[in-house]
């Protein structure tokens, strides 16, 4: 239950930083959250893609996603649902990337962070 909750927290904070300051918040909400609440890489890329995915479900709420998913897909030859995957997959990854470089940093020995 404590991991669920950390998820959907990170997922909110993912989706507010991206609202307030756009999607180079997401590894810098990601760094800071696995900071204060050291987890395996999959929770972080798990909460990362359901923040962009609350970003997605408020804007079907406002108007018809369809149509312009399958529009901005046809520039990069996907199909509508192709583009939404590509979507939640962006944040994801950073929050993957972002989790290999602070688990690095943590694993590293004290004096060799002093020294380098």
């Amino acid at each position: 239950m404590r991991a669920l909750r950390g998820v959907a927290g990170l997922a909110l904070a993912v989706a507010l930083g991206t609202v307030l300051a756009g999607w180079w918040t997401v590894p810098v909400m990601v760094a800071v959250w696995l900071r204060l609440w050291p987890a395996p890489a999959r929770r972080a890329m798990i909460g990362a893609a359901l923040g962009w995915a609350l970003l997605l479900g408020w804007t079907v709420l406002h108007g018809p996603i369809g149509p312009l998913a399958r529009r901005a897909g046809g520039l990069f030859r996907l199909p509508g649902w192709g583009l939404i995957l590509v979507t939640l997959l962006f944040p994801a990854a950073l929050a993957g990337l972002v989790a290999m470089i602070v688990g690095r940093r943590s694993a590293t020995p004290s004096s060799a962070r002093a020294m380098g």
